[in-house]
């Protein structure tokens, strides 16, 4: 009888261990300190309804955005009928929880109220502010917001879409273009800034990190917005289409430009597609490759995912769990992801990251940093690097040096601005530094 008990408490506590590692996300709660999330959507995917979120979604994440239900087009598509009932439960998901909140998304020309269009442009403003400013006073303690979804390619300008629809036409309404060519992205900030004080306000755009013309455009906007202290974060989506065939040296070099904004990075929207004759190592191997370029980032504060149920994908083949019940089968990737990202190269307790890809291991200086254009700097070095190149942001190389001491001096002559250092090892590893010429 004795045996047997000591047998039963034993399978219990076994049985109880599991079931707290399933309700575990996979950044543990027991790790202090953690610099980065890594989350997902809420699970409202259709536009004509508010589906459950699944029962295994805490066994995973650790940050919430809505996706169609915090869209205003989806809150408000009959005038002053405000449909709340997604963003309440994507919210109080998250609070229940103590995990961030970012609502996506304020303002996006492709998917707004129908209703807006016949306004006058004074009425158009009225009801933008009218619904930042009851979406603030809703879910007051919002940590982040995508303000401006697409400014690049999906502005409110009425102009036609591709499946023959048109845009949102109220671009006047919020300034239009102006002196900085992008006055209506200004008071999109203003507004969220002025309702949504404590808020983290963020830039989201897609195409920008396979796309050096995207990029220069996301970084300019960016910076007029930052030199209005009107912007926290940058948001670069990170749909399978366009970084898939990304190397990680190119995944890399894109977040370093992007850094050099000085503003955190958040990966938003990432999926990654299966298919092909073995889509499940497909899948794998884009994981293998490009995640931990930008989980491990130094920059990228956080990174979201854009669903993972099967069938219940925006991207079909994208998903990384078969099911919604704690205990789903759960395909490689997801597999992978969960014994790949640890306490230190999260950021947890000032360890981190600890670089697995070595792109940032090596102990590598410039001084002085910036440096006045004409005037030297000196690198200080290992003795395992090889060479040394400078590009400007738009990836064009301007000086190329090889390394053959420990301490060497290098003159700039460069024009006044920003530039990326690339130092390469002999062992064909790369780390990167931001150069700033005045």
């Amino acid at each position: 009888m004795k045996n047997n008990m000591k047998k039963f408490i034993f399978y219990l506590y076994v049985l109880l261990q599991f079931n707290v590692e399933l309700r575990a996300q996979i950044i543990k709660d027991s790790w202090e300190n953690c610099s980065k999330y890594l989350g997902n959507i809420s699970r409202d995917l259709s536009s004509s309804n508010i589906t459950q979120t699944p029962d295994n979604w805490l066994s995973y994440w650790n940050q919430v955005t809505p996706s169609n239900a915090g869209k205003w087009g989806f809150v408000e598509g009959q005038r002053d009928v405000m449909r709340w009932d997604g963003l309440d439960k994507a919210y109080q998901l998250a609070k229940d929880n103590g995990l961030k909140f970012k609502q996506h998304t304020l303002i996006w020309g492709n998917q707004q109220p129908t209703w807006m269009d016949n306004l006058s442009v004074e009425e158009q403003l009225e009801e933008i502010e009218e619904g930042i400013s009851e979406f603030c006073a809703r879910y007051p303690d919002t940590d982040q917001i995508d303000v401006v979804n697409e400014a690049r390619s999906n502005r409110p300008d009425g102009g036609e879409k591709t499946d023959g629809t048109f845009r949102a036409n109220y671009i006047e309404a919020l300034g239009g273009l102006g002196d900085t060519g992008v006055d209506w992205v200004v008071k999109a900030f203003e507004l969220a800034r002025k309702h949504c004080p404590n808020a983290e306000l963020i830039l989201n755009d897609y195409g920008i990190l396979n796309n050096q013309g995207n990029r220069n455009q996301h970084i300019a906007i960016s910076n007029i917005l930052k030199n209005k202290n009107l912007i926290d974060a940058i948001g670069v989506q990170g749909h399978s289409f366009t970084i898939e065939n990304m190397t990680q040296e190119q995944l890399k070099f894109s977040l370093d430009q992007i850094a050099a904004t000085d503003l955190p990075i958040y990966v938003s929207e990432l999926d990654l597609d299966a298919e092909g004759t073995n889509p499940e190592n497909k899948q794998l191997t884009r994981y293998q490759t490009l995640f931990p370029v930008m989980w491990e980032h130094p920059n990228v504060a956080g990174i979201t995912l854009w669903g993972y149920v099967k069938d219940h994908m925006w991207r079909e083949s994208a998903y990384l769990v078969y099911g919604e019940g704690i205990g789903a089968n759960e395909r490689s990737a997801m597999q992978w992801i969960k014994n790949y990202v640890t306490k230190s190269n999260t950021g947890c307790d000032n360890t981190g990251p600890v670089l697995s890809l070595e792109l940032e291991d090596l102990e590598f200086s410039i001084y002085p940093n910036p440096v006045v254009r004409g005037s030297d700097i000196n690198l200080i070095t290992n003795k395992d690097i090889k060479s040394i190149e400078i590009r400007s942001m738009e990836g064009e190389l301007v000086l190329s040096k090889f390394i053959d001491s420990e301490s060497n001096n290098l003159k700039i002559n460069l024009k006044e601005g920003i530039y990326i250092v690339e130092v390469h090892r002999e062992n064909d590893k790369k780390l990167v530094r931001k150069l700033i010429v005045r």
